[in-house]
């Protein structure tokens, strides 16, 4: 089961001495609305909470590629790697 806003903001500590929220409306496509819906079935949490991690794991990949101008590489279990470039 999904935890509340209240449980995830509280783990996060989104609130802790920081400014408040702001609320948004996005519009997602489907396939945006499966990655949250992956996120929300594998880590336990709210839609919003969800859209919080895919935010910040998305802030991770653009800061290295667009700002620091770096490589990132995934690699795989078997050894596999592709390179993430963001076009």
């Amino acid at each position: 089961m999904a935890k509340s806003d209240a449980d995830a903001t509280a783990e996060t500590g989104v609130n802790s001495g920081s400014a408040p929220p702001r609320r948004i409306n996005v519009a997602v496509t489907p396939d945006m609305m499966a990655a949250i819906d992956r996120v929300i079935e594998r880590e336990g949490v709210s839609l919003t909470e969800a859209v919080r991690r895919l935010i910040g794991y998305g802030d991770v990949v653009y800061r290295a590629v667009r700002e620091r101008d770096e490589d990132l590489l995934l690699r795989a279990a078997d050894g596999k790697e592709r390179q993430i470039m963001l076009v």
